[in-house]
């Protein structure tokens, strides 16, 4: 048991040594910072679905602290501060739709992007915000029900995000 407690102590200061070394490096402050697009393979519509929809984007560029999460779509807070998050959204209609998406803080929509189908079938816009967040706050894009986006290997659809200082 000695030899154990021994063992555990040696590596808890291994540990401690490493995050002190991990903080000189960025000098004590948090680095957050995600940029994703929508589709890592493949090309076509995503949507329409019956419910608003948050989307994934899958294809991750950088995920600098780990905030971002590809499987849902969702970015989180794990350090309080002063965030930016851009989002774009292209369209292809083929139907025609409509094309509304929105940033979402809590499940509160903040700014949207729209495009109504016309004349033109390919579309492309994008919104951005600077918003506080406390640690646990989930900013995601939701994609309106009943509407669509259209994305392929040139990455048309991003969702970026990153702290600009903690508060």
């Amino acid at each position: 048991m000695a030899e154990k407690i021994t063992l555990l102590e040696t590596k808890l200061q291994t540990t401690e040594n490493e995050v002190l070394d991990l903080r000189s490096l960025i000098g004590g402050k948090p680095q957050v910072a995600f940029s994703a697009a929508l589709r890592d393979s493949g090309s076509g519509n995503i949507g329409p679905f019956t419910t608003a929809t948050a989307l994934q984007y899958k294809k991750v560029f950088s995920n600098t602290g780990n905030s971002y999460n590809p499987s849902t779509g969702i970015f989180t807070a794990l350090v309080k501060g002063m965030y930016f998050f851009r989002f774009t959204m292209f369209t292809n209609f083929s139907p025609p739709p409509n094309s509304v998406v929105s940033l979402m803080k809590n499940g509160q929509q903040l700014v949207s992007v729209w495009d109504v189908a016309t004349s033109d079938t390919n579309d492309t816009g994008s919104n951005a915000v600077v918003i506080p967040l406390e640690v646990g706050d989930n900013v995601y894009v939701k994609l309106h029900e009943n509407r669509l986006v259209y994305d392929d290997a040139a990455n048309y659809n991003t969702f970026s995000g990153f702290l600009l200082f903690t508060m």
